[in-house]
């Protein structure tokens, strides 16, 4: 009797181990920016996307950028090609609000109808509210139905 009890803790042990290591707020997504250089002095450097990523519209991207421009945050914006205008993928303003200019940090966004559309040329910008000249662009990715 002690011994199946035993398997079972350990079986539960195992799983409740599994479901923690797959939860989005692992360390994963924190290795995988562990590559990216995302240092900056005054501006926003986006490292991704880099470019020449392919996409499909209603997919989630996760921009991965730096900046040491402070104020109270961002505006994330999916442009179709360079001379775009764009349209914001949030209605309000999304990433931290002191920077420092040396972490690389991250934003999901979906490729939603309501503002973006496929392209070969698309980019994301992202624009500090308090300075936006100062924005910066990812590399050019391919979005598809």
């Amino acid at each position: 009797m002690k011994f199946s009890r035993v398997i079972s803790l350990a079986a539960l042990f195992a799983a409740s181990f599994g479901f923690v290591a797959c939860d989005d707020s692992s360390s994963a997504s924190s290795d995988e920016k562990a590559g990216y250089d995302c240092s900056v002095k005054g501006g926003v450097k986006v490292v991704y996307p880099a470019g020449g990523e392919k996409f499909k519209m209603g997919e989630t991207i996760t921009v991965i950028y730096g900046s040491d421009i402070q104020g109270t945050g961002f505006r994330f914006v999916y442009k179709v090609d360079k001379d775009d205008l764009g349209d914001d993928m949030f209605e309000e303003s999304m990433g931290p609000e002191h920077p420092d200019g040396k972490t690389c940090y991250e934003q999901k966004v979906v490729l939603d109808s309501d503002y973006s559309e496929p392209s070969d040329e698309a980019i994301i910008r992202v624009i500090p509210y308090e300075n936006t000249s100062k924005a910066g662009n990812s590399g050019t990715f391919k979005v598809s139905k």
